[in-house]
């Protein structure tokens, strides 16, 4: 049984929006989440560099990376 938490990709996109768009520090959206900040502004950091694809599922590619 693994301790870690696997998350949706749209889940990662809402919390990503919450920082981005509406400007919430990594630190407070964690408080309220079972996500540490910095797993929080890893996903930040991804989603920057690929956008859309940021976030491709357990075990899938990118499609620039295929």
């Amino acid at each position: 049984m693994s301790n870690k938490n696997e998350f949706t990709e749209d889940y990662k996109k809402e919390i990503v929006k919450l920082v981005t768009e509406l400007g919430k520090k990594p630190t407070d959206v964690a408080k309220d989440i079972v996500v540490t900040p910095t797993s929080i502004r890893r996903w930040v950091k991804q989603y920057s560099i690929h956008g859309e694809n940021a976030f491709p599922g357990k075990g899938k590619l990118r499609p620039e990376d295929a």
